[in-house]
């Protein structure tokens, strides 16, 4: 992106056109042209077509395929967060055997933690986990847009699940697995990275 700023005010200077007439006959606001040029936003597909038809640009070659950190890291997230379903969340104790301890385990689509009496299933966290990192995975592919109002409701599922986890681990004798620890941690991190891709996103657009 950053040549497509430096190809542009080169074409315009060498059209002897300044920021003001390229904004004017570009139907474009004068701001958005110093942005661009100045390479502090990513103009829209349709703004870049408005430039260059002033410019008499018929093409301009894009930069190698810039890597998009946002969907690697938010894709990495999601993969550990379906690795980390399969791995022991919880684990109690069952009975002697010979002497010796035994427990049952639970994966994230086994067990169940207590809320008020309510058995809130891990498979219900897994589930909501797994669909907030593709709706992440399909913001940063721009195939969706916000859904922050949804991405509230897994928070409040994983919260819950927490909360029922916390009172069930006093009266049981259970032991947190790192599976948990994993998709706990990966959420809330896939949300930090949703939030900050938004504002960032917000701040750099341009019409």
């Amino acid at each position: 992106m950053k040549e497509i700023g430096k190809r542009i005010k080169e074409r315009r200077l060498k059209k002897g056109l300044t920021q003001d007439d390229l904004a004017e006959q570009a139907k474009v606001n004068l701001r958005t042209i110093q942005r661009i040029e100045n390479n502090e936003a990513t103009p829209r597909r349709k703004t870049l077509d408005l430039i260059f038809e002033v410019l008499d640009i018929e093409l301009i070659e894009q930069n190698k395929s810039v890597i998009n950190k946002y969907l690697i890291w938010s894709s990495f997230l999601t993969l550990l967060i379906i690795i980390s379903t399969f791995l022991g969340w919880i684990r109690h104790f069952k009975m002697f055997v010979d002497g010796e301890r035994t427990y049952r385990a639970f994966t994230g689509w086994t067990g169940y933690t207590f809320l008020n009496d309510y058995h809130f299933h891990n498979w219900i966290l897994s589930i909501t986990s797994v669909s907030l990192g593709l709706i992440v995975i399909g913001n940063s592919l721009e195939l969706i847009k916000n859904k922050s109002k949804y991405i509230i409701v897994q928070l409040v599922c994983l919260v819950l699940y927490l909360i029922g986890f916390w009172g069930w681990s006093h009266r049981q004798a259970i032991e947190l697995r790192p599976g948990l620890f994993i998709i706990v941690i990966a959420t809330i991190l896939l949300v930090i990275a949703y939030k900050k891709n938004g504002k960032k996103t917000g701040a750099s657009r341009v019409s």
